[in-house]
């Protein structure tokens, strides 16, 4: 029997995904993220994918958001709006104990 989780279970990929992530695809979807509420949008409807197993640099110039991006995959800043999901689950659903111990973001 499948269980569907509920909208406010935070860490239910734990018990039916122990080994999460597996392949490690990134999918950033109509990103928006604010640092506070009455600061400006910073990182604007950003949309992307990393395919599993892919390895990707960023670059800009400075102030284009690059440690933005970083900061938002561990959830340091929670969005404003939009989704990641990394494979497959939406990270704002995980505890956020679970999700920073199965990640690493290189700088």
């Amino acid at each position: 029997m499948t269980t569907v989780p509920q909208e406010n279970e935070s860490d239910y990929t734990v018990a039916e995904r122990p080994g999460w992530p597996e392949e490690g695809k990134i999918e950033f979807q109509g990103v928006n993220l604010k640092y506070r509420p009455t600061t400006e949008i910073v990182l604007n409807n950003l949309s992307f994918n990393v395919n599993a197993r892919e390895k990707i640099g960023i670059v800009g110039r400075t102030g284009s958001g690059k440690s933005t991006i970083c900061i938002s995959i561990s959830r340091i800043v929670e969005l404003f709006s939009g989704k990641i999901f990394i494979d497959g689950v939406d990270i704002s659903k995980l505890n956020l104990n679970f999700l920073r111990s199965r990640i690493t973001v290189i700088p």
